[in-house]
């Protein structure tokens, strides 16, 4: 089996259609949008404003739009009506009043299984792939287009949905859920609270353990991913998007919100909390309980509520104390 970590570059994302689509398209299934650039621009898939990918569908808001809009490869973007900028070349802008409630309410009617992915039943799906050293217990549900490595082993009730690839030698603990969905919503303008469509997967590498109970969610518009020999205790919590590298330690109890990225050795304490979008780099020591909320740089040891850098910490995780 292909390692799924080889897989998986965060720009090279791209959830393919089943039929493809052009800008013309898009824009007359978005009442009142206004289209600028070419109508029959095609659109193969869907990703992020991040991708590389050729022919994606893809939108743009917030701070420093115009700036991404001009770095990006998407081919057509949903972008605010209010400030529209001129397309760059070989890009569509599809210009609407509320961005995010378009773009969610366009792919799912292009991915009509993008809001949540179904539930498998117990056994291994026919459409799966299980390596045939593989141990998977009788009570876990595997789904269709579930990738599984040689010798890992699936406790009881654990549920692994499609677009999940699971490396070799690996441990999925009983009443495990891998490639769930986050908590995602967008309160749109007309009142709709509207869920945000999950495209991507969940890849994990090599050598990694996964305890019980733990919830490693799939990705929105990337994958989500867990480098080889990354270990994560009973109850984490890994929301979407989220990255984490090589030999990163993830005590029980760790919450880590959607799109943060640990990095390789990177040593999260019991109990403890990274908020959405931080990086924490290589080495990083958080200590039990602390709630990080800003970027951390290599080998910083951070503790508290929210957490900040301490002079030194006890070693905790794969080293047992004395």
């Amino acid at each position: 089996m292909d390692h799924p970590m080889k897989q998986a570059a965060p720009n090279d994302f791209i959830r393919l259609l089943a039929q493809p689509t052009t800008a013309g398209a898009i824009h007359a299934r978005l009442p009142g949008s206004a289209l600028l650039g070419d109508a029959d621009r095609a659109v193969r898939g869907i990703g992020s404003l991040a991708s590389t990918a050729p022919g994606l569908l893809t939108f743009c808001d917030g701070a420093g739009a115009s700036e991404r809009l001009a770095a990006t490869r998407a081919a057509v973007v949903i972008v605010p009506r209010e400030a529209t900028p001129f397309p760059a070349n070989g890009q569509t802008l599809v210009a609407v009043a509320d961005v995010r409630s378009a773009f969610i309410d366009i792919v799912t009617s292009l991915v009509p299984d993008s809001a949540r992915p179904p539930d498998p039943a117990p056994g291994v799906d026919a459409g799966a792939k299980v390596d045939r050293s593989a141990v998977v217990a009788p009570s876990a549900c595997i789904g269709r287009g579930v990738c599984i490595g040689a010798r890992t082993r699936v406790g009881p009730g654990a549920v692994v949905y499609d677009d999940s690839e699971i490396g070799s030698d690996c441990v999925i603990g009983p009443a495990a859920s891998i490639g769930w969905v986050g908590l995602a919503y967008h309160d749109g303008a007309d009142g709709r609270r509207l869920f945000f469509p999950h495209l991507g997967g969940v890849r994990i590498g090599d050598r990694v353990d996964v305890g019980a109970q733990a919830c490693v969610c799939r990705g929105m518009l990337s994958h989500t991913l867990v480098g080889d020999d990354a270990k994560i205790g009973s109850l984490v919590y890994v929301s979407h998007g989220v990255v984490i590298g090589e030999r990163a330690w993830l005590s029980a109890g760790t919450l880590i919100a959607g799109h943060a990225r640990i990095a390789a050795g990177a040593l999260l304490g019991i109990g403890s909390v990274v908020a959405d979008n931080v990086n924490l780099a290589e080495g990083v020591l958080v200590g039990g309980g602390s709630v990080v909320t800003k970027h951390a740089p290599p080998g910083e040891k951070l503790y508290g509520v929210p957490a900040r850098p301490v002079p030194s910490m006890r070693r905790f995780g794969p080293t047992p104390r004395d």
